[in-house]
């Protein structure tokens, strides 16, 4: 009815959308990206949208993604059978439309302030000499589906934070992170991963004399958030002028994507030359899983041996219990995990292995571009793994499928 009156009003354009999962298995809540026509292509400036498939309604979302304040994407979930294809009308409008659902995925990038009410904020920039890491609340900016939470340090080190629940649904607007003992005793999750120096869940570094290295030399480092939901989050962490080998510079941007129903986290980085910097097409980085627990004693292992794994085909993974938090010892308990990283071939140039991670050294493709994955799982959850052999067996899926992501065919 509302879309009937939409169309009744205004002018409007609709996209026929063909999306085709060429893969033998199923596939649950697939993320579907279509990119807009250019608004003199459409006539208007899109400001709303509508999908349907089979006459019923599509859950989706409008998304601006180069901070211009137009539209430029639209997302939604689908459900796909092996070798299925689906055909979705996707109605473009002149006029914004009021939400029709809940929202999926919480994204907050907040500052602490003196009546300690956390305002959200969209950016937060500084120089790379500034330590802001205490002014921004969080630590970082923090995502979050109804399965898992992840949060990115806002200093040199931008490594991501883990948080796990017992149960699937949005909390960290609740706990914020820091978990009481009072919502512990109702069942809420809890920063689940101590890194300490280890590379701790796919955090990003800099390869320099043949270890990982935090992004120490640079002009410029910032956090954006790119949209919010209700189905998917994007959020940005950058570094603009990075010391290059030659003594140019250049800036280096990662692009975090959390969907709804998902556990798992795609990252995109890009690299430009700022200087001049030739340098950067053989310049290397590193990703990765730490080997959780490997430090840990017996008694706080609580029977989960530190193991795992990094592959030739580009999937790395650990399972293991420490303390999520060496200073809260007495409040938060050891906590049992599983970590994986997938890396498509085309990035890796090495593997490596060292007293606390399982490494990828990673290469850009012709673009400057690289494109990975990063997944959890935490013991404590309902729905999830409980035991290394359960969470390495689940991996092989989780790569395949993103490997034969669904294509999209618009008309």
């Amino acid at each position: 009815m509302l879309l009937g009156c939409v169309v009744a009003s205004a002018q409007v354009k609709t996209l026929q959308v063909t999306v085709i999962n060429s893969w033998a298995e199923d596939k649950a809540e697939e993320p579907v990206v279509v990119k807009l026509p250019a608004t003199k292509k459409v006539g208007f400036e899109v400001k709303g949208v509508q999908v349907t498939c089979g006459g019923r309604e599509v859950a989706c979302q409008l998304d601006d993604m180069d901070g211009d304040l137009r539209a430029d994407e639209v997302f939604f979930l689908t459900d796909m059978k092996g070798k299925e294809t689906k055909t979705f009308e996707v109605t473009l409008l002149p006029q914004a439309i009021s939400p029709y659902m809940a929202t999926r995925i919480y994204t907050a990038l907040q500052i602490r302030d003196k009546q300690d009410k956390h305002p959200d904020v969209l950016r937060v920039e500084a120089s790379g000499k500034s330590n802001i890491f205490n002014d921004i609340y969080m630590h970082g900016v923090t995502i979050e589906s109804e399965l898992v939470g992840y949060r990115i340090y806002f200093d040199h080190r931008q490594n991501i934070d883990l948080y796990g629940k017992k149960y699937r649904r949005i909390e960290l607007p609740q706990t914020q992170f820091y978990t009481s003992a009072e919502q512990l005793s109702e069942g809420y999750g809890v920063d689940v991963l101590w890194a300490g120096n280890a590379i701790g869940c796919g955090s990003l570094k800099d390869w320099q004399l043949g270890m990982p290295a935090n992004w120490n030399d640079v002009a410029v480092r910032g956090q954006r958030v790119v949209t919010t939901g209700p189905l998917r989050t994007v959020v940005e962490v950058y570094d603009l002028g990075v010391k290059a080998d030659d003594g140019g510079t250049y800036d280096i941007r990662q692009y975090y994507s959390l969907c709804a129903g998902h556990r798992d986290m795609q990252v995109d980085v890009t690299l430009q030359s700022s200087q001049g910097t030739a340098l950067i097409k053989v310049k290397r980085f590193c990703t990765g899983v730490q080997k959780v627990g490997v430090t840990a004693d017996e008694i706080t292992r609580k029977g989960h041996k530190s193991q795992g794994f990094v592959g030739k085909d580009g999937l790395a993974a650990s399972w293991g219990c420490d303390y999520p938090d060496m200073g809260k010892k007495l409040l938060w308990a050891p906590e049992p995990v599983g970590l994986a990283v997938y890396v498509p071939k085309e990035y890796v140039c090495d593997t490596q292995e060292d007293d606390l991670n399982y490494l990828y050294v990673l290469k850009t493709d012709q673009q400057q571009r690289i494109r990975y994955y990063v997944s959890f799982c935490a013991d404590k959850e309902e729905q999830g793994y409980h035991t290394a052999e359960e969470w390495f067996a689940s991996l092989e899926k989780w790569k395949s499928g993103a490997n034969h992501p669904v294509s999209v065919k618009v008309k």
